[in-house]
């Protein structure tokens, strides 16, 4: 990522930081969208001209593309993805003893709805609906223990560790396709960690209905844990892409 594509990322989120605004005064390119009273009165006002008759063309050649499509391909994958890894690694939970399937089935439809409509959510134009899927970040874990058995069946960490590598690994492709789709927006962290919490729900879902294992200490630590941990890991991943568009 560039100066010039660090401060156009700060421009559109909080506003530019000092680092960004010493960046921009250096910059001829950058310089004109620095903040009324920012820039050097009276030096820009023609190269101003310039990047807005450009930004015009570009806007007249360029189609428009709905968002919509984007999530709706996005949301369909990652249904795709949980629907198969459900089906590969099977629905031993559900016909294990002490199961509770009320439970099980009212969390699993949570879960799919961070999959398929937390697609929309974490791109939706605009800054306060991809925060809501963030409010499931506290949440799920909760559902998770207590749909869960209380039974401890994974003794080892070598039979725990399979777990959090099935959300790792699940999410490859869905987060990787969700952050190709991120490089058309402005640099968002909360729009970042919402696409990686919705992309690694995928293996959650899975894993809702094939572990056996319903103790709190497994569920939270190799389910939860892993899920929350794609969405921190995500932002840095995200900053480190560069930007094709900047759109708020």
């Amino acid at each position: 990522m560039t100066d010039c594509d660090r401060f156009l990322d700060a421009l559109a989120s909080d506003g530019p930081d000092a680092e960004a605004r010493a960046h921009a005064l250096g910059c001829d390119r950058c310089r004109p969208l620095l903040p009324d009273g920012e820039a050097p009165a009276g030096e820009d006002s023609a190269a101003l001209e310039a990047l807005q008759g450009r930004a015009l063309d570009v806007l007249r050649r360029t189609p428009a593309r709905r968002w919509t499509r984007d999530a709706a391909v996005l949301a369909l994958l990652q249904s795709a993805v949980a629907c198969a890894v459900t089906v590969l690694l099977g629905l031993q939970n559900w016909s294990s003893p002490g199961s509770h399937h009320a439970a099980l089935a009212l969390v699993g439809i949570t879960l799919l709805g961070v999959v398929a409509p937390g697609a929309f959510l974490a791109l939706a134009p605009g800054r306060r609906r991809p925060r809501i899927l963030l409010w499931t970040i506290p949440v799920i874990p909760v559902l998770l223990v207590l749909a869960g058995n209380g039974v401890h069946t994974a003794q080892t960490m070598r039979a725990s560790l399979p777990c959090a590598v099935t959300v790792v690994l699940t999410a490859a492709v869905p987060l990787g396709v969700g952050m190709a789709l991120l490089r058309g927006m402005a640099l968002d962290g909360a729009r970042t960690a919402a696409l990686a919490l919705s992309a690694a729900g995928t293996g959650l879902f899975a894993l809702h209905w094939h572990c056996t294992d319903g103790s709190a200490g497994h569920l939270m630590g190799f389910h939860a844990l892993p899920w929350v941990a794609l969405a921190l890991l995500a932002i840095p991943l995200r900053r480190a892409l560069p930007t094709r568009d900047h759109v708020p």
